[in-house]
């Protein structure tokens, strides 16, 4: 039996325009010229029903700006500042992302949280930085094995998203949520598609609860953690599933583009 919020999503499902997939590379502290060259090479004259970007090192955004008008590759940035401006030695703002050609930018990936303690307030004004100046934010969330296991996924979850989301207004902007178990990042793990689905929705609800119904069915979910080209279609198939963030299986370029090119058809 559906209940009526299931009958209301089926409404907006209908109504508004189809979430088409994105698949985000992140290279974290990887690559150089050759793997620039290769992944530039790889993707000459493919086309896809979605989006594809690759996150590189700060450095080398510069040396993949020249090659894009030969590909549909857009460029990320694995990180934002909070700041504008100002004595904030080794940030990069988002004013300065967007004038080197950046279109969006992870925010809260799970290792920069841990790592770097960044925090769901932070993440929040990084969030509102990158729309003030229309760059795309993909905000990580993701819980630990010792929080999956002791069954507070949804609260994690909800925290982070009500935290680094707290009065953010879209106003018909874009925003993209990253659902990264932290523990299948690196590990070889992944979710089954049947719990990645069934946390997408609990994602999807939030979002809900924050935005209303038609703004949280535009946002596109991506999910990322061992993601490979031999789970990718079944992870795709989900309905709440838009897409997918690809750590180490990015830096393969064949790799990457065998997810690129099974993630938009799934979803045509």
């Amino acid at each position: 039996m559906f209940h009526y919020t299931d009958i209301v999503r089926l409404v907006f499902c209908e109504a508004i325009v189809n979430r088409k997939p994105i698949v985000i590379a992140n290279w974290k502290l990887n690559g150089g010229l050759d793997l620039i060259c290769m992944s530039l090479a790889s993707f000459i004259g493919k086309q896809f029903d979605g989006t594809i970007a690759i996150c590189p090192p700060y450095i080398y955004m510069r040396d993949m700006m020249a090659f894009l008008k030969f590909s549909e590759l857009l460029i990320g940035s694995q990180n934002v500042s909070r700041f504008e401006s100002g004595a904030y030695t080794g940030e990069t703002s988002a004013q300065m992302l967007k004038e080197a050609g950046c279109s969006l930018c992870l925010i809260g990936h799970s290792e920069r949280r841990a790592m770097f303690n960044e925090s769901n307030e932070g993440c929040c004004i990084k969030v509102a930085t990158a729309l003030n100046h229309n760059l795309l934010p993909v905000l990580c969330i993701g819980e630990s094995q010792a929080e999956k296991d002791a069954g507070k996924t949804s609260a994690v979850l909800s925290s982070q998203l009500t935290q680094g989301l707290a009065n953010i207004a879209l106003k018909g902007r874009d925003l993209c949520i990253a659902y990264e178990p932290v523990w299948a990042i690196g590990t070889g793990l992944s979710a089954s598609p049947e719990r990645a689905q069934h946390v997408h929705e609990i994602i999807r609800n939030e979002l809900t609860s924050l935005f209303g119904i038609a703004d949280a069915e535009r946002i596109r979910i991506v999910y990322g953690g061992s993601v490979n080209k031999g789970n990718t279609a079944q992870l795709l198939q989900q309905k709440d599933i838009d897409g997918l963030l690809v750590g180490g299986a990015s830096l393969d370029t064949e790799h990457f583009l065998a997810i690129c090119q099974q993630a938009c058809a799934v979803k045509e």
